[in-house]
């Protein structure tokens, strides 16, 4: 199974545009050795084993409740919401969701990697947090402590939940073949 690994985010991105705007922002990717399409990349992430266990931890703690039908429906262009995201934006290689607080964005993207032989799809998963402006930064937007101690966490949970999504499209694709 391919390992995620942070990347440089690609300046032409939905999530570049966030960034250009003073938003953190971080990129992982991978490159699965088959042709993903964007709908089937987006299905796979809000219904892998891992983030299934985040849906039932926002129904919870937000009563933001989202199902896997939900999430098809999200990556087949029907859904405009989902659990705690409203899409912001949305191409034919990438969407972008933003938060209910509009702080925090989630973007991926699925891309033919063309430059080997045979199918090929590099997979992207990003988020942008917005800098909050408080009295004590004297209005300047800045990020605080709490997002310096959580964001090794942060990145850790991105790569996984990019290696999750990259596993059920393996396992999807396998049992497809099977049949």
């Amino acid at each position: 199974m391919p390992l995620a690994l942070p990347a440089e985010l690609p300046a032409s991105t939905l999530l570049a545009q966030l960034q250009r705007q003073g938003s953190y922002a971080d990129c992982f990717t991978l490159t699965l050795p088959m042709a993903v399409t964007q709908a089937q990349f987006i299905e796979a992430f809000y219904t892998s084993g891992l983030f299934k266990a985040e849906r039932w931890l926002l129904r919870l703690f937000a009563g933001k409740g989202s199902s896997d039908e939900q999430a098809a429906a999200l990556a087949h262009g029907s859904g405009k919401s989902f659990a705690v995201w409203k899409v912001t934006q949305r191409t034919a290689a990438e969407i972008l969701l933003t938060d209910q607080t509009g702080r925090t964005s989630s973007w991926l993207m699925a891309v033919e990697d063309l430059s080997s032989s045979g199918s090929n799809t590099q997979l992207f998963f990003g988020s942008a947090i917005q800098p909050r402006a408080t009295p004590a930064t004297g209005g300047q937007p800045t990020f605080g402590r709490l997002f310096h101690l959580l964001l090794g966490l942060h990145e850790l949970y991105s790569r996984r939940l990019l290696e999750a999504a990259a596993a059920r499209l393996m396992q999807t694709t396998a049992a497809q073949l099977k049949r």
